[in-house]
């Protein structure tokens, strides 16, 4: 929140770090130039004759990088941003002087955002709570607030409309396209990322064709906008927009709500959608564009607001089947889940095996060394086993030091190695924060279970157990295999 204090690592994520090396100082200007003139232009083509453009994606964009990607909020990356909205406008006919006063304003947004931004909690930044939306809101209105303090008069000027106009014409235009395009740019993932995310969602249309239902009812809404149109057309999406909200992830909402917003604006100044309002002046434009900002706050904070229950749900459900030290498998959660690997492996005539593994003589680790030495061979034991165990195979504790394994569709000798390596790498020095460094081994039993074959998984487990009992009295540290 605004004035909090915030641990080291969150306040270097707000600040440009000074030991960038040089190139990469050259590479990210560079980068910030050509992002601020291509998206000045786009605005610059919306911009009517001899008046102020009707979308301006540049500041909301920067603002987001910035806040996004602090290496390029440098005073080379600032400096960079200037050339860029200077050498945008004067390309497209602007003289220097009012380009030297549209560029202040538009810098004079970008940067009093960029100074909310560092006092706004890093999760917040990443609307990871479900308040962070209003953050951003509150960020775009000083934003907007600054630019059009700098930047009313010269509309006033350029465009010889009325001061409080101006103001109005300004702020709204500001206030949308930051509201719109912010949580876009701060969510957005890497294009990778984003084209598997993309080709994942139509996987799951295919065989799932009802997910792609709150996009059919939304561009239902926009239809209907259009052909009945009035003054509550803006508002026959917003149902859909909140079921995408609850249906997808944020930033796909964030990406929704943003090309709606942009085709609403679009379509009602070219008249594809008729408000019908009787005044058809700036005070039209403004309500319309104050709207339109308002309107895209609710589902992103519905959106945020689903997307932490859906965090803390997926926090609680690994709390309840997760042993909270090692990260293994808690007993229960492990023969719930061992139940269905049966159940299936009866079915498909598979085969089943079951380890159950005991570090020899625990107790006098930490007898000798501490409980936290104790700790740390659990975490590290877990961490070797599970490096040689399947995606599919389970790994749960069962006691303090002892655990167990259940490894779907292994014969017994290939099971076999797959235990000699356990008790290799368990062997393994285990080296522990203040420099000492533990041996350990570990003694396993080891049961095979037949497709054909009948049994609950409790009966497996005592198998492998009595053989773990087994490879104990034979000295420890070695596997034995439970009789057929």
């Amino acid at each position: 929140m605004v004035g909090q204090q915030e641990p080291s690592t969150q306040e270097q994520a707000v600040r440009a770090p000074s030991d960038v090396q040089p190139h990469r100082l050259v590479f990210n200007a560079v980068l910030v130039a050509v992002v601020v003139f291509l998206a000045s232009g786009l605005g610059i083509l919306s911009r009517p004759e001899h008046q102020l453009a009707a979308f301006w994606p540049t500041n909301a964009l920067l603002l987001g990088l910035f806040a996004r990607r602090p290496a390029l909020a440098s005073p080379a990356g600032w400096a960079a941003a200037a050339l860029g909205y200077v050498a945008a406008d004067l390309l497209t006919g602007s003289s220097l002087p009012t380009t030297l006063r549209l560029t202040a304003a538009n810098l004079a947004g970008v940067v009093a955002g960029y100074l909310m931004f560092r006092r706004i909690r890093l999760e917040d930044r990443r609307l990871q709570h479900p308040l962070s939306m209003l953050w951003v809101l509150v960020v775009s209105f000083v934003a907007a607030a600054a630019a059009t303090v700098v930047g009313s008069v010269t509309a006033h000027m350029l465009v010889h409309m009325d001061l409080p106009k101006a103001i109005g014409i300004w702020f709204s235009a500001e206030l949308v396209s930051y509201v719109a395009i912010l949580p876009v740019v701060l969510l957005a993932p890497s294009l990778p990322a984003f084209a598997r995310e993309f080709r994942q969602y139509l996987a799951r249309v295919r065989h799932t064709p009802s997910l792609a239902l709150p996009l059919a009812a939304l561009a239902l809404a926009i239809l209907l906008g259009v052909l009945i149109g009035g003054p509550g057309a803006i508002a026959f999406p917003v149902p859909a927009l909140l079921w995408c909200a609850l249906a997808y992830r944020l930033f796909t909402t964030a990406l929704v709500t943003l090309l709606l917003c942009v085709w609403t604006l679009i379509a009602i100044a070219n008249g594809a959608i008729d408000l019908q309002l009787q005044d058809g002046g700036g005070l039209s434009v403004i309500s319309l564009r104050m709207g339109m900002a308002l309107l895209a706050v609710a589902p992103l904070t519905v959106a945020g607001v689903n997307a932490a229950r859906n965090q803390l749900l997926a926090a609680l459900n690994h709390a309840a089947n997760h042993d909270a030290l090692t990260g293994a498998l808690s007993r229960s959660a492990f023969l719930r889940r061992g139940r269905g690997i049966l159940e299936q492996a009866a079915r498909s005539q598979g085969t089943v095996v079951a380890m159950m593994l005991d570090i020899d003589h625990f107790k006098s680790v930490n007898d000798r060394h501490g409980h936290a030495a104790g700790d740390a061979v659990l975490t590290a034991f877990v961490q070797r086993v599970r490096a040689q165990l399947r995606d599919d195979d389970l790994l749960g504790r069962f006691g303090g030091e002892e655990f167990a394994v259940l490894m779907p569709g292994r014969d017994a000798s290939a099971a076999s190695a797959v235990a000699e390596r356990l008790c290799q790498v368990a062997s393994e020095p285990i080296p522990l924060d203040d420099g000492r460094v533990l041996d350990i081994t570990v003694s396993v039993g080891l049961a095979v279970l037949a497709g054909e074959n009948e049994a609950r998984l409790e009966t497996l487990l005592n198998r492998a157990d009595n053989a773990l009992y087994r490879a104990k009295a034979m000295g420890r540290n070695r596997v034995a295999t439970a009789d057929p």
